[in-house]
């Protein structure tokens, strides 16, 4: 148990810190296109949608990440009015209930995503990536790392999980 946990830790880490490259390039492209357009008169047709793919892939692919580090918007001011003891099993209930939610999602995205793979779509623009089917698939991908990461918190025992700042929002 303690070794999925740690496994999970480190995978959802890794992938979090791997999205910087993915704004990085994002910010290239988007100079690159600023060049282009306004230096040559010769905008890209590819820069935009690739753009939008790149920081979609980094922003769903950091959500073990921050989970894993509990780095998510939380209001703790019941953690200052009820004792410890209450706020750890208040954090495991929430922990639970969004598994059965992510559970829900998963379920919701499951047939769209294996319709895509079976048709593939692209967005119909100048440039025409498979984007669509690209992001429902690694929305599946995100949405199950999300999952094990939540599974990994529940399972992290009270005297490993950090500590909030108590400032009411962290």
């Amino acid at each position: 148990m303690q070794a999925y946990v740690e496994i999970m830790g480190k995978i959802s880490v890794f992938l979090g810190k791997v999205c910087g490259v993915f704004y990085l390039a994002a910010v290239g492209l988007s100079l690159y296109e600023v060049f282009m357009r306004y230096v040559f008169g010769a905008p890209t047709s590819w820069t935009s949608e690739t753009i939008m793919v790149l920081v979609a892939t980094a922003w769903m692919l950091c959500v073990g990440a921050v989970t894993q580090q509990r780095r998510h918007i939380t209001v703790t001011t019941m953690e200052l009015l009820v004792g410890e003891a209450l706020w750890n099993r208040m954090k495991k209930l929430a922990i639970v209930l969004s598994m059965i939610g992510v559970a829900g999602l998963l379920i919701m995205i499951w047939g769209p995503m294996v319709k895509v793979l079976k048709a593939p779509q692209t967005t119909g623009s100048a440039f025409d990536p498979y984007a669509p089917t690209y992001v429902k698939t690694m929305l599946v991908a995100s949405v199950t790392l999300y999952f094990l990461q939540l599974l990994a918190n529940l399972l992290t025992p009270a005297a490993k999980r950090p500590r909030s700042a108590g400032m009411g929002v962290e």
